[in-house]
């Protein structure tokens, strides 16, 4: 009986295989006959992806099968085929399907110990490469991650586009997700102190965030915190809705500091962003909270006083990062006591320089002027 049951769910996962390529493939057709006959014969890439995915595939099959010594190669393998699924059109089935295939058949070789980056309550992380992750859930291995009726998702590709975003998932295909790698080399940290839940830092993470966070993040290179600021501005014009009452804006969760990560010299948001209704909602506020003033969700950092220069270069790297991409400068509700918790870290109160900044960029002062102010005003 069970014998039986299995013959028919073999010959069941045939049949629905070979009608998805069939649709696949005719949908494909159509689509690009209708991008010749309205886009003066350009036709779509869709067809290139699709043979590029079938030639790493077979590629893939041929390593994993004849030559296992070569695994330093898989990975490669398996970015083209993530690449080449990320630029295909998103009406493109028959790729989506052959990358079910393809992952499937490579599953064996991303869930090994060598490959195990870190697990959580629902889900375990393996690295791709240095490119890419795949995050698990808990539960499952590399026979049951995915099931043939299972569909490839391409999320949302504006967020993955932003180069500071690591926390949306660029491929959802059963149980898997495929990310970005936020710390392709180990030597990365998180803002803040490592949080555990609601209780206070240890003493060693408290000496930590001191002795190693601080000195780090304030060595940091200005480009990098530029490129932080860069990322927020473009993350605030990305919005749902073309109607202004109803537009929903996004932004990262920044009362948790880990949620930002230090990696290589850069700074990453690794966590899910939360809506909000706030327009240009990521302002210089949204650098500071998890660079300087948070320690942790519950806490905010105390001061100390061989700590005000490091964390003083911290603030004008930040001032300077965000005048130059346009973040709005003054406070809103949303970080309602940060200026006083900026001011007892500091010793000095910054609300007039920023509010003097914002009326200057307002009045059209140059930015070659205002980041002059800064450079006077900020010693």
């Amino acid at each position: 009986m069970n014998f039986l049951l299995q013959y028919l769910i073999f010959i069941a996962k045939k049949i629905f295989t070979g009608f998805m390529l069939f649709v696949g493939v005719n949908f494909n057709k159509i689509i690009m006959n209708i991008n010749i006959s309205t886009n003066n014969f350009s036709i779509d890439n869709s067809a290139i992806v699709k043979n590029q995915i079938k030639a790493n595939y077979k590629n893939l099959s041929n390593n994993l099968n004849f030559k296992r010594n070569f695994n330093k190669d898989i990975s490669v393998i398996i970015d083209d085929n993530i690449d080449s699924l990320l630029h295909a059109n998103v009406y493109d089935i028959a790729a989506k399907i052959k990358f079910h295939k393809f992952i499937n058949k490579a599953l064996p070789y991303i869930m090994t110990p060598e490959n195990f980056i870190n697990k959580g309550r629902e889900s375990k992380v393996y690295k791709i490469s240095d490119k890419y992750v795949a995050k698990i859930k808990r539960g499952y291995d590399e026979n049951s991650a995915i099931h043939f009726y299972n569909f490839t998702k391409l999320p949302d590709k504006r967020f993955n586009q932003l180069d500071i975003y690591f926390g949306e998932p660029v491929i959802k295909l059963g149980n898997i997700e495929i990310l970005k790698n936020a710390t392709p080399s180990k030597d990365f940290l998180c803002c803040g102190t490592k949080y555990k839940g609601p209780h206070s830092a240890t003493l060693d993470e408290y000496m930590d965030y001191e002795n190693n966070f601080i000195p780090r993040c304030s060595n940091i290179p200005q480009e990098s915190y530029d490129k932080f600021a860069k990322g927020l501005a473009d993350l605030n014009k990305i919005h749902d809705s073309k109607i202004d009452f109803s537009k929903i804006y996004y932004t990262p969760d920044i009362i948790n500091p880990n949620n930002i990560l230090i990696s290589d010299n850069q700074f990453r948001i690794v966590d899910k962003l939360d809506k909000t209704k706030q327009k240009e909602p990521n302002t210089l506020f949204t650098m500071l909270e998890p660079l300087l003033l948070r320690l942790s969700p519950e806490s905010y950092a105390n001061y100390k006083e061989s700590l005000v220069e490091p964390r003083y270069n911290i603030y004008k790297k930040c001032l300077i990062a965000a005048t130059k991409a346009n973040l709005p400068l003054e406070n809103s509700l949303k970080y309602e006591y940060s200026d006083y918790y900026l001011a007892s870290i500091l010793k000095t109160y910054f609300t007039d320089t920023h509010d003097n900044l914002a009326k200057m960029r307002n009045q059209g002062v140059s930015l070659e002027n205002r980041l002059n102010y800064i450079t006077n005003h900020i010693k």
